[in-house]
């Protein structure tokens, strides 16, 4: 189980998100939803302990990110932010990056990052120069890094942007099989429909 209570986020100590909680279980999917500037990005940087919040507590199977350790923490639970970032060389390169940290728990399979890539439309060879990818490939490219490391939660920051309507459906589709818990930010009402078993809403931001 994966859970935020009364969680308080922002920047410099200034709160953008006050009261966040939610709980999602292994499996389940729910949406964030809000207007531009509501706070989406931040509260999925703090789920992922990649900020500290600035109130509230966040656990997975009832313990910290501190308990687990965060290279640990940041392993099971990953951020998938809007627009890649990618370190540079091949599709391969970039898919295998997590699996030389210490907390990867298997070894990189190239099978599975090849069944991966094509179940979400990328056709490129493993490798293939990843600078060379459009945004929707590094999009879809950056999701299957996040998969083959075996999460249990998946943050996603809008993670179908770039792509047309019958890609989003098949990134759709793919995730939609997926084991881990999955929390998805999306601006499109249909797509929160379609993905989510309930969603979130966060309010305009207050001055």
């Amino acid at each position: 189980m994966f859970e935020a209570r009364d969680l308080t986020v922002g920047y410099g100590g200034a709160a953008i998100v006050r009261g966040l909680s939610l709980a999602l279980a292994a499996g389940e999917r729910a949406t964030l939803t809000g207007p531009s500037g509501s706070g989406k990005t931040t509260a999925l940087r703090a789920l992922a302990a990649l900020d500290p919040p600035i109130e509230g507590a966040i656990t997975l199977d009832g313990r910290a990110p501190a308990a687990h350790g965060y290279p640990e923490w940041r392993r099971r639970v990953v951020y998938v932010a809007q627009r890649a970032t990618l370190f540079g060389g091949t599709l391969e390169d970039e898919l295998a990056r997590p699996f030389r940290y210490r907390s990867a728990r298997a070894p990189f399979e190239r099978a599975a990052a090849r069944a991966a890539l094509d179940a979400v439309g990328v056709a490129h060879a493993l490798d293939a120069d990843a600078s060379h990818l459009s945004e929707g490939e590094r999009q879809r490219l950056a999701l299957v890094r996040a998969v083959l490391v075996a999460p249990d939660v998946l943050l996603l920051d809008e993670p179908t942007s770039a792509l047309d309507a019958d890609t989003t459906r098949a990134v759709e589709a793919w995730l939609g099989a997926l084991s881990p818990a999955i929390l998805w930010v999306t601006h499109d009402p249909a797509q929160r429909d379609r993905v989510a078993q309930r969603s979130l809403h966060l309010g305009a931001r207050r001055g």
